[in-house]
């Protein structure tokens, strides 16, 4: 894998997984098992992703699967377009697809003392990003039965490989036709700041 894919800032990274918390989190004993959940990166006093935070469904079998063997893989997919080449002057050109994505490999702790917490800070982060200050509470005794339904979980970050690929590999000119024919999408902006 090119170094230009993979060698992102810590801060663009962060970035990504707050805009795109959902993830498939993907148990190594049963992949089949996978699911798409949301998921918070918690930072070490360096400001370095160290764990994700979440929730899980407790009738779900990832619960059974992580259970047996905690160790996961969470694949989060952000903004994504296929480039024809129809947009580019140069001749020859082929087609490609420029994406943001990141991969997670750690272990899973299930807890139950987790639970309440990873919730109102899925909430409370997700109400933020859109302008709101709804929060849980508004549920009323309602909230106490949900929670009975999931369960917690932290996973502790053992490798973080993200693969940020927006046409830092093509030549200045095709790169500034695709940033314009990108326009209003949101991978412009991740082609503005890698």
């Amino acid at each position: 894998m090119s170094a230009r894919f993979t060698d992102v800032p810590n801060a663009d990274i962060l970035r990504f997984t707050a805009e795109n918390p959902l993830a498939w989190i993907v148990p190594h004993s049963e992949p089949a098992d996978a699911i798409l959940m949301p998921l918070l990166v918690e930072t070490d006093s360096a400001d370095l992703p160290k764990t994700l935070l979440g929730h899980l469904p407790r009738s779900g079998r990832l619960v059974s699967q992580l259970s047996k063997d905690p160790r996961t893989t969470c694949l989060f997919l952000g903004p994504h377009a296929y480039i024809p080449p129809g947009w580019i002057s140069k001749s020859g050109w082929a087609p490609t697809w420029n994406f943001v994505s990141l991969k997670i490999t750690g272990t899973t702790v299930l807890d139950d003392t987790l639970t309440e917490d990873a919730v109102r800070a899925l909430v409370a982060h997700m109400e933020t990003s859109s302008g709101s200050r709804w929060t849980v509470d508004r549920v009323g005794p309602r909230f106490e039965t949900l929670l009975q339904g999931i369960i917690g979980f932290r996973i502790q970050i053992d490798t973080l490989v993200p693969r940020f690929k927006t046409a830092q590999d093509e030549s200045d000119t095709s790169r500034t036709e695709i940033h314009a024919r990108l326009e209003g999408h949101p991978l412009q902006s991740w082609m503005d700041n890698i």
